[in-house]
């Protein structure tokens, strides 16, 4: 067997797939590549380089994999699923087990944790096998060591050379990478991990020439597939760090040479389209006035015997959905009820991301009734219209898009009835509160319920239900911008690295829920905190086991190894999103890794270019930096 990468790439090494020729499952391709990078870089002022290498990381949901699968009466398949992507797990199950799609009712009930491990059906083909061989109801959980093994695992890169070159002003000229990455023994969707990191972290500043390949690896380890960040979290991890080494070298300061590289409205975004909104500069300075950067780089450091204090930050811009690489879109239906409250039909995976509050309130907010008098029917393939489904952090975007406009055009065919009731015409009118208000006239009004009730139970052919049926196709995608400032301490007799206190500063656009967002956020910083320091995924390199297959070995920050966070939300609206929402999945935990081997360079002198950054390889760097005389 082969567990390396680039072991696996040698000649003579074992094969690992008949699919996979030399093992490369797939040689990718940056696909906006710029300009002429060699002779940018050769031109260049100053060219800032190095090796990095990123790690499997497990998705650690609160829920193992799960299925209960089995044949009705009438010989429907009736499937429990955890799924995320409803409709296409349907459609992936009726194409393995050649079935009809309509004879398969995939339901997706509360699930416990996804972060990308749900995209793909897992425990649900082995239900269903043993549902139709055996005819009987067929309830299929995994162990924690099942999950570990047998399914997708973030997609750990064995090496990413990257080289990006500058004017003497701090003007970013080229970019180019070379990624190797490590799929495991299945293709899964790690390819396009390499494809989404380079597309979104090279195109995250102003930059001419850029350039970026990657191999991606078959080896004999568990497959590697989408996890919160898909790629980018590898790519800014390298590039944040070599930001800070530019702006060293050039003896500005860290936030300068981002912002002198920014990208403005009007320039092209790293999908390839043209940017609207972006506020980096504002979470930047939002971020810096919190965390005090400017006073705590001025003022000594306060070093006590070997804890030495250190401060970084590091900026991320992440996709709102998958457009224009994929094609995707979502559909929603609104009813109105005849007491004024609604239905809305929709198919977001609730996977703890609150989605179904998100939509609730897009919907009242359009309707003018309150977020509570929303009903969501969902959950069901009988009743949903399709769904692309919930990753990518699309799901407020491109689900509360079509919400919008669903329930747009049920207040439309609302106020057309309140009219004929109120004698004047449509747009003169206005709903809040529940109540349909002519403009100018507050004391002409009807209630929803009434107009509601009107059209429901009219007689002589007037009878109608206010009802929108919409899609919302994403064919732009809005990135969401922020900015990490964090506060280390590390230990130089044991490499214990400990951050005490962390700033995320984040540009998603109007937040529909606050909360959720700082939720979001809140998560996404332990997740990082794990991938940058703790999370460690070992397979013994003798025998091929995985050794961390369980919590007890596998180190997940817990509740204590958490730091003082703030969290602080720019709050403007995209022109593009629903009520002006971004996306904010995944932007939480993208930067926290380059913010944090930032810190710990300034606290301590040397770089880190491997994760997880963890005491041993802490102790390492020191020594090597001793055996280079201190340098």
């Amino acid at each position: 067997f082969v567990l390396d990468a680039e072991e696996a790439m040698q000649p003579g090494a074992p094969q690992v797939s008949e699919l996979a020729p030399g093992n490369i499952g797939k040689h990718l391709f940056y696909p906006y590549p710029e300009g002429d990078v060699d002779k940018a870089l050769a031109e260049a002022d100053l060219v800032v380089s190095g090796i990095f290498s990123t790690h499997k990381q497990d998705h650690c949901t609160q829920e193992t994999a799960a299925c209960v699968a089995y044949l009705d009466s009438s010989g429907r398949l009736n499937v429990w699923s955890q799924c995320q992507l409803a409709h296409l797990g349907r459609r992936e199950l009726a194409s393995i087990f050649k079935m009809p799609v309509n004879r398969i009712k995939l339901m997706t009930p509360f699930v416990g944790g996804s972060f990308g491990q749900r995209g793909a059906v897992c425990a649900e083909p082995i239900a269903v096998a043993l549902a139709l061989r055996s005819k009987r109801p067929v309830r299929l959980v995994f162990s924690r060591e099942d999950n570990f093994l047998g399914l997708e695992s973030r997609t750990g890169f064995k090496k990413i050379d990257i080289k990006m070159g500058f004017t003497s002003d701090g003007t970013l000229t080229a970019i180019k990478t070379h990624m190797i990455g490590t799929l495991g023994g299945y293709m899964g969707c790690g390819p396009m991990s390499s494809v989404i990191g380079m597309t979104l972290a090279m195109g995250h500043y102003r930059c001419p020439n850029r350039y970026g390949e990657a191999e991606m690896v078959m080896t004999n380890t568990p497959v590697s597939g989408a996890m919160r960040g898909f790629g980018n979290d590898a790519m800014m991890f390298c590039i944040e760090q070599l930001m800070d080494d530019a702006a060293r070298k050039l003896g500005v300061d860290p936030i300068d040479i981002r912002l002198k590289n920014a990208k403005e409205p009007g320039e092209i975004a790293s999908m390839g389209l043209e940017l609207e909104s972006t506020y980096m500069e504002d979470c930047l300075k939002l971020g810096a006035e919190a965390f005090g950067w400017y006073e705590k780089r001025a003022q000594p450091k306060k070093d006590e015997g070997p804890i030495k204090r250190g401060y970084g930050l590091a900026t991320m811009s992440h996709c709102t959905g998958a457009a224009p690489l994929y094609l995707e879109h979502s559909n929603a239906m609104v009813k109105f009820n005849e007491d004024g409250s609604a239905d809305l039909t929709v198919h977001p995976a609730p996977v703890g991301q609150h989605i179904w509050g998100a939509l609730s309130q897009i919907c009242a907010e359009e309707l003018g009734i309150r977020a509570e008098d929303v009903h969501i029917v969902t959950g069901d393939t009988d009743v949903t219209l399709f769904e692309y489904g919930s990753d990518a952090s699309r799901s407020t975007y491109a689900i509360g898009g079509a919400t919008l406009r669903a329930a747009r055009q049920a207040k439309e065919q609302m106020l057309a009835r309140a009219a004929e009731m109120l004698e004047v015409p449509a747009d003169q009118l206005e709903v809040k509160d529940r109540v349909v208000v002519v403009k100018g006239r507050p004391d002409k009004t009807v209630t929803v319920a009434e107009v509601c009730y009107d059209s429901i139970y009219a007689f002589g052919g007037r009878a109608t239900n206010f009802a929108g049926k919409q899609s919302f196709e994403s064919t732009w995608n809005s990135p969401t911008y922020g900015a990490y400032f964090a506060e280390v301490e590390v230990n130089t007799e044991t490499g214990r690295v400990r951050v005490p206190r962390f700033v995320t500063a984040i540009d998603c656009g109007k937040a529909i829920n606050p909360m959720a967002v700082e939720g979001q956020l809140e998560g996404g910083l332990q997740q990082g905190l794990g991938y940058a320091l703790t999370e460690n995924f070992i397979v013994n390199p003798k025998t091929g086991v995985v050794e961390t297959d369980n919590y007890d070995s596998y180190k997940v920050p817990g509740t204590l190894d958490m730091p003082d966070s703030t969290v602080l939300i720019v709050d403007k609206p995209d022109p593009k999103g629903p009520f002006g929402a971004k996306g904010v999945g995944e932007p939480g935990m993208v930067g926290i890794p380059p913010c944090i081997a930032n810190a710990i360079y300034d606290a301590i002198g040397v770089r880190l270019h491997d994760l997880p950054m963890t005491p041993e390889r802490v102790l390492e760097a020191l020594a090597g930096k001793a055996g280079e005389g201190g340098k």
